[in-house]
């Protein structure tokens, strides 16, 4: 069973006060947020692969895949190119997971394929205190059409709508003092970000 990893770094550093062209970039412990990334789902998958653009992302050392329609942004875009490449041709499961989210669990690929798996789901999310996090999800390979549809005709830029026709589940993870699914969108962020990291 194959399982590829996507990192989705679409995202621009404008909300963080910034003139680095790409979040991925903006550095958290004086690291890139992108190889906090890195470091913590690589070890998950048998390969990684980023979402984003090629311009943007300049020095990352995995395979970048830019969106085909660059009008429609989100989330969805990433993945319906990334599964219209031919990255994927082989992958039986695919793992999302934002590159401003430096607290990834070590096991969250293993809990995640573990539920998709024995529900033979399309696509599984994480659930963390009662809110779906679905930039944290792993995907069956055999929702490329799906994915297409709602992407190319119906121009949804992230996954609501996408997943209320599919056969979803998800994963209610603990809660904990520190929320491994935090996501940094703010110069505010960052600095939690930072104090977390000092505890």
């Amino acid at each position: 069973m194959q399982v590829d990893g996507l990192i989705l770094a679409g995202g621009k550093s404008s909300r963080m006060g910034s003139n680095i062209a790409s979040k991925a970039f903006v550095k958290l412990d004086n690291k890139p947020l992108i190889e906090h990334a890195i470091t913590s789902i690589k070890p998950q998958v048998n390969n990684l692969y980023v979402s984003g653009s090629k311009t943007n992302l300049l020095g990352i050392e995995y395979p970048i895949i830019e969106d085909l329609a660059a009008k429609y942004s989100g989330p969805l875009a990433g993945l319906y190119s990334a599964l219209a490449s031919t990255f994927f041709d082989d992958t039986d499961y695919i793992v999302l997971t934002p590159c401003d989210g430096p607290f990834v669990p070590k096991n969250l690929v293993e809990k995640l394929l573990d539920r998709i798996v024995k529900s033979d789901a399309d696509v599984c999310f994480v659930k963390y205190d009662g809110i779906l996090q679905t930039t944290f999800s792993i995907w069956n390979t055999r929702v490329k059409q799906a994915c297409e549809k709602a992407f190319l005709v119906n121009r949804d830029g992230g996954f609501k709508r996408l997943a209320s026709e599919l056969d979803a589940t998800h994963i209610s993870w603990q809660v904990s003092k520190i929320n491994p699914f935090f996501n940094i969108n703010s110069k505010r962020d960052l600095n939690i970000a930072e104090a977390i990291l000092c505890l």
